[in-house]
């Protein structure tokens, strides 16, 4: 048993640096806390980070592209190292537009509202970065030419609600009447819309290339639409089914001229939407970290070093844990998904500010209690399914026809948006169910049988 005690000022400078060493942020591919995972052939098959950039180099002036993955899993990240990867050719002008700024990620998404984000998000990176245009007085963001739009096209926005181009952005990611109200105005209206947007991008296309050369290739990547999720069943359904309908219904819209675009989208998407990749360039999956073997169910020792390089470049596990015996510990139960791999570890530092370095197995397993306890409690017939996931790798739609296919697409589309399953690739896409959760769900699945 781990014994409690006062730890010294050194101590406690040591574990609160490597603590918020581990907290979750995009990292540019220069960093030094960096580690190449995805170009690891032991780890993957393919680089999807270098199909994207290949696709896009290989295309014509313009392409769409789609780039999937859990939250948590370095989809940020790995933009960045596109970014670096494309800029390094000089023939491209990148622009990465965190669209958590522009969109409301807990509610329906609409093609006028997601439209009128891309534009306005593309023109305010164009605007507050000196190296793509910077700013100028004389030329007009896309917030303001919207509501001129409206005017135009007779739109109510003026006494009613008081829109201005300076509210505009602020009234559609946080005001869920004011949604509801434009789309109904602009009912009918949507085409009118598309061209505007359409227009105003070519705009910025021919700005960067007076700046940039007549030659370059703009490259909008525009980040964090795969966060958008609902938060009650209902909700939750129509928010999905939303994002199914704007990428299924309006690919032709969300194709610019003269513009290479990434969307990254939910890894449900192409379950829900069968065939969605084909509407687009393909789709590219940032799969979780292997951590066992598919077959054998054994520990994969390349992911394990690789995940061991990830937390050695953040502090000295070691220090802390004392052995790789306890460090696999915590990587296999992470099932190789980045974000909880970094709780794991920091709730393993909190509970080693007061005691005797390193810890021992009793703090490892509280840590991991801390975590799993996040996920639980866990509904029988989620278990269920759960389990047969387990045993085949495969999603398992049918496996609750009784409920409805909507239901089981509802009910995936929140095994993914909850990390109950999480998805690794060889040559081919698996799914398992979260180390931290299975004997959890195996105990209730054989209750059920019994």
């Amino acid at each position: 048993m781990t014994q409690h005690r006062t730890p010294s000022a050194e101590e406690l400078e040591f574990l609160k640096g490597f603590y918020r060493a581990l907290g979750d942020r995009p990292l540019e591919p220069d960093d030094s806390w960096y580690v190449a995972l995805y170009q690891d052939e032991e780890l993957a098959a393919s680089d999807p980070v270098e199909q994207l950039a290949t696709a896009i180099e290989w295309s014509a002036l313009e392409s769409t592209h789609l780039f999937s993955g859990f939250r948590g899993t370095g989809k940020s990240t790995e933009l960045r190292r596109l970014r670096a990867r494309l800029r390094r050719t000089g023939r491209h002008v990148v622009v990465l537009c965190d669209m958590v700024d522009t969109l409301n990620l807990g509610s329906p998404v609409d093609a006028v509202d997601f439209l009128i984000g891309v534009a306005g998000a593309f023109g305010d990176a164009l605007d507050a970065d000196p190296d793509l245009l910077g700013h100028d007085p004389g030329r007009e963001s896309y917030w303001a030419r919207a509501v001129g739009l409206f005017r135009t096209l007779d739109v109510e926005v003026g006494g009613n609600l008081g829109v201005a181009s300076a509210t505009l952005k602020t009234n559609l990611r946080k005001d869920p009447t004011f949604r509801e109200r434009l789309r109904e105005w602009m009912d009918g209206r949507l085409g009118a819309l598309v061209d505007d947007v359409h227009d105003y991008l070519k705009s910025c296309v021919a700005a960067l290339r007076r700046k940039h050369g007549d030659d370059v290739e703009v490259v909008l990547l525009l980040d964090s639409i795969e966060q958008i999720r609902g938060t009650s069943f209902g909700h939750a359904e129509s928010v999905y089914s939303s994002v199914e309908a704007l990428f299924s219904n309006h690919a032709e819209s969300l194709r610019f001229e003269d513009i290479h675009v990434v969307y990254t989208v939910p890894p449900w998407l192409k379950i829900r939407s069968p065939g969605i990749a084909g509407e687009y360039g393909g789709m590219q999956l940032l799969p979780c970290v292997r951590v066992r073997d598919r077959a054998t169910g054994e520990p994969f020792r390349p992911g394990l070093d690789a995940l061991e390089r990830v937390i050695g470049r953040r502090g000295d596990w070691k220090r802390v844990l004392g052995t790789r015996a306890r460090l696999d510990r915590l990587l296999l139960a992470s099932g190789g998904y980045l974000r909880d791999l970094l709780r794991l570890l920091q709730a393993v530092l909190r509970e080693a500010r007061n005691r005797e370095l390193p810890v021992g197995d009793d703090v490892v397993e509280l840590a991991l209690h801390e975590v799993r306890n996040s996920y639980l409690p866990l509904a029988r017939h989620d278990a269920a399914w759960l389990a047969e996931i387990h045993a085949s790798g495969n999603p398992e739609l049918d496996v609750h026809r009784a409920d409805g296919d909507e239901a089981n697409l509802y009910d995936l589309s929140r095994f993914f948006d909850t990390h109950l399953v999480l998805c690794y690739r060889t040559l081919e896409e698996w799914y398992d169910v979260h180390p931290l959760l299975l004997d959890e769900v195996l105990r209730q699945a054989g209750e059920r049988r019994s």
